[in-house]
């Protein structure tokens, strides 16, 4: 080993071998959270949701299909009806992951989870959840995203029955 290299840390096979251990490091954590994760959405509602620009007057009105809104000026994303309004008015956003499908390296199969919960902006407005703005997100637009939602909500307001309710939801959506 050269002077250089043992004044700069050894040599480049050792630092590309820690940086594969890294790595594979960081993949076994992530196939473990994502495994944890489908564990608990085992039962989750699975939906493919639409560009929100294309519903018709009568799927927009009636709030029937599950849509996707890619906010292009702030890296942000709306994912709209997937549970009825006067629901959703009442619903919490628990938990919000987002993973890309496409464009992964041939070796990867899963691609990296995020967390995508709003960070400074109301996670339901007007019966939409508001997830992001996340730097993946900029400049994505044409991607494909899995998105993992956890909403809780009251089932039954004013009646002393039901309590808390939560439901879990995999929506695919391609940011248009």
């Amino acid at each position: 080993m050269g002077f250089l290299a043992k004044l700069f840390g050894g040599s480049s096979e050792k630092r590309r071998q820690e940086e594969e251990e890294a790595y594979q490091r960081e993949r076994t954590l992530n196939e473990e959270h994502l495994k944890e994760l489908m564990d608990e959405f085992a039962d989750a509602e699975r939906m493919k949701a639409k560009n929100y620009r294309e519903l018709s007057v009568g799927e927009s009105k009636t709030g029937s299909t599950p849509a996707v809104e890619y906010l292009i000026n702030s890296s942000a994303v709306r994912l709209y009806n997937l549970m009825p309004l006067d629901m959703m008015r009442e619903a919490a956003l628990i938990d919000a992951r987002g993973m890309r499908l496409d464009d992964l390296p041939p070796e990867d199969e899963i691609g990296e989870l995020l967390d995508v919960k709003p960070k400074d902006m109301a996670a339901i407005e007007h019966g939409a959840i508001n997830l992001g703005p996340i730097p993946e997100w900029k400049r994505s637009n044409g991607q494909r995203w899995r998105f993992f939602i956890e909403l809780s909500y009251s089932a039954a307001q004013g009646s002393g029955r039901g309590g808390i309710q939560t439901r879990y939801f995999i929506v695919d959506g391609d940011l248009v």
